[in-house]
């Protein structure tokens, strides 16, 4: 019950400083995903389990300078699973799109940390990629990819891969790049 209530308030604060720290000059965005945390079939064994599903994955992205953009996002297991009611995600990734982040289709490289609050606590490093897919001018969907490299210190929690689908949500509308059809 811990774990929901946490959920709920982080949820609470994040659309609403997104919102008030929305300006004309502001590149914020806030999206809703699928997640699959995926182990490898000797970690399952460890672990109990090979498929951490996570649904729904919360994540706001501030585009800063050059390219670059900041994302925060918390996901929870139990939601789908009540076996796993202590897997809780929290990311901080930077992402470079090339300088593309105005055009219809966004890849990104990221580069990242996550807290992981499963049976202990446990850092990871990440790493991984992208691609945000624009067909309006407020609605997007994003794929992304990330290898989670945990220290071989860690007992409980191993290096896995991470993956998500979701839609994006812009808060100030985008000018899209005309399709070829479009014209």
């Amino acid at each position: 019950m811990r774990n929901k209530n946490l959920l709920f308030t982080i949820v609470v604060f994040m659309f609403t400083f997104s919102f008030c720290a929305q300006s004309e000059d502001s590149k914020w965005t806030a999206g809703v995903s699928y997640a699959l945390a995926k182990y490898t079939p000797e970690q399952s064994k460890l672990l109990g389990y090979q498929f951490v599903h996570q649904f729904p994955r919360l994540d706001v992205s501030r585009h800063l300078a050059g390219g670059f953009s900041l994302n925060a996002a918390l996901a929870a297991g139990q939601i789908i699973d009540p076996q796993l009611n202590e897997y809780l995600t929290l990311d901080a990734t930077i992402r470079y799109d090339f300088n593309r982040s105005d055009d219809n289709a966004v890849p990104y490289l990221l580069l990242g940390v996550s807290s992981i609050n499963a049976l202990i606590t446990s850092p990871t490093i990440n790493f991984g990629a992208g691609n945000t897919l624009w067909f309006s001018q407020q609605y997007g969907v994003n794929f992304q990819a990330m290898l989670r490299y945990s220290s071989d210190k860690t007992y409980l929690q191993k290096s896995h891969k991470y993956f998500s689908v979701g839609i994006v949500y812009s808060f100030v509308p985008r000018s899209l790049v005309s399709r070829i059809w479009g014209r």
